[in-house]
């Protein structure tokens, strides 16, 4: 657990945290109050990512990194800096030019997709009390938040529910 209170990542090292956090912060960004107006990051997408990263066979785990590196080596060719780094009008350009070219379109979707998955559905992170995604959008189909939730296929919430129990 870090000073925040919040998990240490299981399987996302921190260059690829920071990815990911810039990722999530231009497929679903906060509106200026994060209380109403969430982004991907505020609900918590980033322990999702990493958890379902964790998850995955190393085959699956080795294509997203895969993914990652190439996102880098565009932003490096056409900027001379990391992707983190640049503004978002210069990621949209990235993610754009990968969805273009039928080679890296794939790739670009899966990326979007984990950021998309853990700000759209009903997930959050143990420690956030704010709306989620389905909440933001009004969704109003059946509730699956009116269901008592076992989250726990999700590693960052294993560790918590550890946590709460006094375990380490």
């Amino acid at each position: 657990m870090t000073a925040e209170g919040k998990f240490a990542y299981s399987y996302l090292k921190e260059s690829d945290a920071c990815f990911f956090e810039s990722l999530c912060s231009v497929i679903v960004p906060e509106g200026e109050d994060p209380t109403k107006d969430p982004g991907a990051l505020t609900v918590g997408a980033l322990y999702y990512i990493d958890s379902v990263l964790a998850d995955f066979p190393r085959v699956v785990q080795e294509y997203f990194e895969a993914a990652v590196r190439l996102v880098s080596e565009i932003s490096q060719s056409k900027f001379q800096r990391l992707f983190v780094d640049l503004p978002d009008s210069d990621k949209n350009m990235i993610l754009r030019e990968m969805y273009l070219n039928p080679r890296s379109r794939e790739m670009m979707l899966d990326l979007r997709s984990l950021a998309l998955g853990g700000f759209y559905s009903d997930y959050k992170s143990p420690w956030y009390n704010g709306i989620t995604g389905w909440e933001y959008i009004k969704f109003g189909g059946k509730r699956i938040s009116d269901i008592k939730k076992d989250w726990t296929f999700l590693r960052v919430w294993r560790d918590w529910e550890k946590s709460r129990e006094g375990g380490s």
